[in-house]
This record gives structure tokens, sequence and C-alpha cells, in this order.
């Protein structure tokens, strides 16, 4: 797969040394030599995970950190992964990790994306965090969101008023669908973050909160104030290309719920554009494919759905074993109406797509597919292929919910 081939690339680069899929090796290493253990948890469809590897990973800057920490990476998709997820679940990817190797817990979790700056932060605080953020930094490890968010905010109200601290109690507020809170706190600590990419990662975070809030003035003010600054923060610049991109994708989504059309097609064709120009000055084959994810849900939410054809296709020529190209091609052809193409593009896909949860998704675009062609039979017998194949994933992998959803679809 593509995801693979960066991978195996990484090792020849200027950055970190990973150690791929061995979870016990890696422990092993690290307690040998003492240090702390650093795990990049991510899947192959992630834009987040692949733009980390490709483009921040890959930085000297990186490789210095090796110095502190055993670095491994561990693909969330792939069945052995199943005794590493029992222990540490994730549950947003890219999930980065410290981990205590002699007691083999989490010290700090952090979601999402990290530049080298804020891994130097990130390794301070892994060593150095006291008291109740330390406290925080555990029960955000184990998945304790409620809890985590109780306790950065209390270490905020004694007087830890790091961004660092600030955004981990975003990330928490957010898991633990404390949305009000969590848009309130990033409104009122935006000051706080005169770091661009701390700054664009915190707008993120409350505005997706923001929205997720019932109707009424509370919202709008809360929605208004985030998407003032979230429009004045994209063209900051010192910020990863990725994270300017989420923010334009939290942005359009905005607009996507308050149903106004016009403006999310004409924030879509500006977020297309950054893209576009992103991907051009890319350096080779696998730093243009980082943007495709997005690049596809510019271009549907701009109606360009068209522009994507010729670099997906490019795509899957440069990356001919990855499932991601073909089955990003499926969802273009679908919305042009070339359905035939769409199907095509899909079981392509399926059949590159040898394990992991993200293949229910591939059920899923061609069951839609076969209903767009009024193939009843045919979608029901797709639907049927993804919960029998949903049944037998790992429990780490699938949720008793997506399986439900999986069965409703198909009655």
């Amino acid at each position: 797969m593509y995801a693979l081939l960066l991978a195996m690339t990484l090792t020849a680069a200027t950055g970190p040394k990973f150690i791929e899929d061995d979870f016990g090796k890696a422990l092993k290493q690290a307690k040998a030599q003492k240090k702390l253990l650093f795990v990049d948890a991510w899947a192959p469809w992630c834009h987040t995970c692949i733009a980390m590897k490709e483009q921040v990973f890959t930085r000297p800057a990186f490789a210095a950190f090796e110095k502190d920490v055993v670095f491994a990476s561990i693909d969330t998709e792939k069945a052995k992964s199943d005794a590493f997820l029992q222990k540490y679940p994730v549950e947003v990817w890219p999930t980065l990790m410290f981990i205590d190797p002699v007691k083999e817990t989490v010290v700090l979790k952090w979601l999402g994306s990290a530049d080298e700056v804020q891994m130097q932060g990130l390794l301070e605080a892994a060593r150095g965090s006291t008291g109740v953020t330390r406290e925080a930094d555990e029960a955000l490890g184990l998945g304790h969101h409620g809890v985590a968010a109780e306790k950065y905010k209390a270490a905020f109200d004694a007087g830890d008023v790091k961004t660092r601290t600030v955004l981990a109690m975003l990330s928490a507020m957010s898991m633990a669908k404390q949305s009000e809170a969590c848009a309130r706190t990033c409104v009122e600590q935006l000051p706080l973050f005169t770091k661009a990419q701390e700054r664009v990662g915190a707008i993120t975070w409350g505005l997706g909160c923001a929205i997720e809030l019932p109707a009424g003035k509370q919202k709008n003010a809360l929605v208004d104030a985030l998407v003032r600054e979230g429009t004045r923060a994209l063209p900051l610049e010192g910020v990863l290309p990725d994270d300017t991109s989420g923010l334009y994708e939290v942005l359009v989504t905005e607009r996507e719920v308050a149903k106004d059309d016009e403006a999310v097609e004409k924030l879509g064709a500006q977020w297309l554009a950054f893209l576009d120009a992103q991907a051009g000055k890319a350096p080779n084959a696998a730093g243009r494919a980082v943007f495709d994810p997005h690049r596809v849900s510019a271009a549907l939410a701009s109606k360009q759905a068209a522009k994507m054809v010729e670099p997906l296709q490019q795509s899957e020529k440069d990356f001919p074993k990855d499932y991601n190209p073909p089955a990003r091609l499926a969802v273009i052809f679908r919305e042009l109406g070339k359905f035939d193409d769409a199907q095509q593009a899909i079981e392509r896909a399926l059949t590159r797509c040898k394990e992991g949860p993200r293949k229910l998704r591939l059920f899923e675009t061609k069951a839609s597919i076969l209903e767009k062609k009024g193939d009843a039979a045919g979608k029901k017998k797709t639907l049927e292929e993804a919960v029998k194949y949903a049944k037998k994933l790992p429990k780490t992998q699938v949720s008793a919910a997506r399986i439900e959803s999986l069965e409703a679809q198909l009655k």
C-alpha cells in the first residue's frame, strides 16, 4: 500500500528510525536504553497520519529526539495490532503516545498532529508534569476523557496556563462531548495562543465543538467568534499544511450545517485552491498524494469533482497497490454520475484492501454506487458481505454500533 511505501522510505530519510508494527521489540529496546517509548498510532487512510509520516517525522529536528525516546509506529488497521489496541485503545488518528516502558503505562497522549516545537513540549510534559496536570495526562492516556477534562481545568485554574495544557483540555472536552465548555474555553483562552500552529489547532477543536451545540443564541455567539478567528487564521504562516486544511474543513462543515450552499461552494473553492498549490509544491509523488483526501472533500464542496479525476488516476498509477486512490476515485465518479466507472474503481479498491475496518467504508461506497445504478439486489449482497466481514474483525477495530449501523442499512 501507499502508506507502507511511505513507512519504508522513512528509514532512509533524515528523521528518526521507527520500529514498525512490533510493539514488543520497541518496548524491549526502550527498557534497555532507559528511554520513554514514543508510539505513533496511525492508519493508511488517515490524511494527517500520512502527512506526519511524509512531511513532519522526516524533519532532521525529530531525529534529535532519539536521544530521549525510542520511536515506534503501529498501523491500527492490521489484525496483528489487536493486542496493542486492547491495551492502548485509539479513537482519534493519529494518536501520539509517550509510554513508560517499565510500567507499560501511557504517561501522555496527544490527539492529532504535532510539529517539532510541540514535540519538545510534549516530551517535557511526559517527563516532568506533576500534580493535577499529571493526573489529567494519565486520565487522558486511559481514555477517561471526562475526568481528564475536569483535571486539566483544575490544573489550569491552579496556574498551569501553558498552551499544551489548554489544547489537551480542549481535546478531552471534545472527546467527552462537553461541547459548550470546549467552545467557550477556546474563545476565552484564544489570546494565549500566539504561535500559529497552536492557534489553528485550538480554533479547530473549539469550532468543531461549537458546531455540535443546539441551535440558539449561545451557539450563534460562539460559532460567530470562532468562524471569525478561524478565517483570520487561514493565511497564517508556520502552520502544517494539513492543519490549515483541517481548519478549512471545519469551516466548511459549519456552513454545511447552516445550510448555506453558496458559502460552502465559495469556501470549498478557496480550500481546493490552497490544496492544489500545496500539492504543486510537493517534492515527489508521495508528498503530492498526501493532499488527495482533502482535495476530494474540497472538490466536492466546491462542486468541482471533475478536477480530481486526473490527480487520483495519477496517484493510482504511482501507487498501484494502495486502495485509497481508487476508493476516492469511486466517490468522484459517483458524484459525476459515472456509475460504471465508479463501480470499477471501488472493485479495484476492495481487491487491494486486504484487512482492517476501512474495508467497511469501501463496502458502503460500493453499496451506494449500486443504489445509484438501481441494483437493489447488488446493494443488499454488498451490505451482507460488509456485515459478515465486520463480525470477523477484532473488537478493537469495530464497535457494536458500527455493526448495528450496517445491519440497519440492510433492513
